[in-house]
């Protein structure tokens, strides 16, 4: 295994232990250090593919925790975001992507950051179907454009006072239907080379390995603690990016 490859597969490990434990975590973090190893938008596909793997196998025992009635909205939302999303992801040059990529990354940083020193809230009452629809386009464009739908709707989840379990049980439901949706937008239109397909198939051992990891630590760590390893590793991802672009 090469030096890249094997750096990699750190990556993925690590994203995937946070994405299972927390929520979030593997489409920024992840999906940016592909894109600066990769240097192409072939990153992005391979993001999707272990993003969904990712949901799929973690959907079945968090469906009861999810809050089904905002979901529901939300997918309505989702299929509206991510034809455009897509459409972003055709015609915008490498350097564009890693720049929305590293913005994504740094709202997600200052959103958790809030999220820490926020005192916790209860939601007082279910958001409009209008607000509930507008968060689901903005993460099907974000899906679908750079692999990331969770961070805007968790950051808004968070905010309006939904609880941890309820927050990482419907982003997670999330990412099966906004990465589904993307895929098949990507082969249907694009395609996904065989190249892209055996690298997806190289880590997605490490992926596996990274979410029984984070089912296994979920209970374990406190969550002041993931919060803090989160904190560091988004800002070293987003340092990367920028880093790359000079």
């Amino acid at each position: 295994m090469n030096q890249e490859l094997l750096l990699l597969n750190i990556a993925v490990f690590a994203a995937s232990a946070l994405q299972s434990a927390t929520g979030i975590g593997f489409g920024v973090i992840a999906g940016p250090i592909l894109l600066v190893a990769l240097n192409d938008a072939s990153a992005i596909q391979i993001s999707i593919v272990l993003n969904l793997l990712i949901a799929t196998l973690l959907a079945p025992s968090l469906r009861h925790d999810a809050d089904w009635k905002l979901l529901k909205k939300v997918l309505i939302g989702l299929l509206v975001g991510a034809p455009i999303g897509f459409l972003i992801f055709l015609n915008l040059q490498i350097g564009w992507l890693k720049t929305l990529a590293g913005l994504a990354v740094i709202f997600t940083l200052l959103a958790t950051v809030r999220s820490y020193q926020a005192a916790p809230r209860r939601v007082d009452k279910m958001p409009g179907d209008a607000e509930r629809i507008s968060i689901g386009v903005v993460a099907g464009v974000m899906g679908a454009s750079l692999a990331m739908p969770g961070p805007i709707p968790a950051a808004w989840m968070s905010v309006k006072g939904f609880s941890r379990k309820t927050v990482r049980a419907t982003i997670l439901l999330l990412f099966v239907f906004a990465y589904a949706i993307a895929l098949a937008l990507q082969f249907a239109a694009s395609g996904v080379g065989t190249d892209t397909l055996q690298l997806c198939a190289m880590l997605a051992p490490a992926t596996i390995i990274g979410v029984l990891a984070g089912r296994a630590l979920h209970n374990r760590v406190s969550e002041r603690s993931f919060r803090w390893i989160l904190i560091l590793i988004l800002a070293a991802t987003a340092a990367a990016l920028f880093a790359s672009l000079i």
